[in-house]
Formats: structure tokens, C-alpha cells, sequence
């Protein structure tokens, strides 16, 4: 109904333009606007059916997680860190059962691990990217439950994986609300 008063209004604003009479003939008039206005409502529809689709697509285009352990290993022994306990993971591109992030998107990201070593215990991690270690934390045993932190940033192909690899030391810490954590984000 409210499509037809629109309607109703636009000709009889168009027919007053035109100088509507009894000796015009108004009904080429009438044709050529009732194209227009259909040219121009596809339009919009087109227009308003992309950004739609644009804005509810938007989230599969993030790539975020943030994953941790929160339990405590006083036995790790070179091998990938698992941190099954998920966080976040936007994009889904974390597999909690093997510890890697494969990105799901090309793209610039930003990859942080935080550890705190088990006890006195030292600890050394490495963010490994495609088999090549690019950074390394190191928790300290100068005195008990000691923090490493490092960061990277690193453009990765899709396809490319990231994790942690434990390379030396006895073992981390972690509690209920956890202590040790692995992030990742594009950028």
C-alpha cells in the first residue's frame, strides 16, 4: 500500500512538471518514469542486498585466538605445546589436538606466547612458523615461577602454520584462570 501512495504521488508530481494538460499525451511520460523507477528500485535492492551480505560476511574475514593450558607440566620435553584450553578462536584457524594455527587467510599477523616456568625449573619456547624458529622466550630459574614473553609479526601465506615448541627446560606453570598463553592475530 505504501509503495502504491509513492507511486501515486511521484506521477502526479511528474504529470505537474510536466505541465500536464488535456492536449499532452501523457502516457510516454508515464512509461519512461515507470522504467526509471524500476531501473532505480533494482538499484537500490542491489546495493542494500551487497552491503548486507558485505557486513553479515565480515566475520569470516578475522582471524584472531587466544588459547592457553591450565594445568601445570613439570615433565615437557621438546615437542609442540598443546594449550587445549580455547580462549578465543575467531576464524577457527587454532586446532586445539595438535597446538598449530594454520592461517586460514594471507595476510600480515602478530603471534605472542607468554610461559611461566614450572618452579625453578627453567624454560625456553620458540613461536615456530613453517618449521623455522623466529623467536624464543626464556623463563629464568634464578628464582621460582619466573615469566618469559615474546612476540613476532610475520606475514603468512594461507596454508602457513604456527606453534609453539618447547626447547629446553622441565616444564610450565598454569592455574584455573591460566598463566601460560599463546595468541595470534591478523592485522
Amino acid at each position: 500500500m505504501q509503495i502504491n501512495i509513492k507511486y501515486l504521488l511521484a506521477v502526479s508530481l511528474l504529470a505537474l512538471y510536466c505541465g500536464y494538460n488535456e492536449a499532452k499525451n501523457t502516457k510516454p511520460i508515464l512509461e519512461e518514469f515507470r522504467k526509471d523507477y524500476s531501473s532505480i528500485t533494482k538499484a537500490c535492492k542491489a546495493v542494500g542486498f551487497v552491503r548486507d551480505n558485505c557486513s553479515t560476511r565480515d566475520h569470516l574475514r578475522k582471524v584472531a585466538f587466544t588459547v592457553a593450558v591450565k594445568s601445570s607440566s613439570a615433565s615437557l620435553y621438546s615437542k609442540t605445546l598443546i594449550f587445549d584450553h580455547i580462549i578465543s578462536n575467531v576464524g577457527n584457524g587454532y586446532n586445539p589436538s595438535t597446538g598449530v594455527f594454520t592461517a586460514p587467510r594471507a595476510g600480515t599477523y602478530v603471534f605472542y606466547v607468554a610461559a611461566v616456568e614450572y618452579s625453578t625449573y627453567y624454560l625456553t619456547l620458540d613461536i615456530v612458523i613453517n618449521s623455522a624458529a623466529k623467536v624464543r622466550l626464556v623463563g629464568y630459574n634464578s628464582a621460582s615461577y619466573q615469566t618469559g614473553t615474546n612476540m613476532v609479526s610475520q606475514y603468512l601465506r594461507r596454508g602457513d602454520d604456527v606453534h609453539i615448541k618447547h626447547t629446553g627446560g622441565k616444564g610450565y606453570y598454569s592455574m584455573t584462570v591460566p598463566a601460560t598463553t599463546f595468541t595470534g592475530f591478523m592485522i
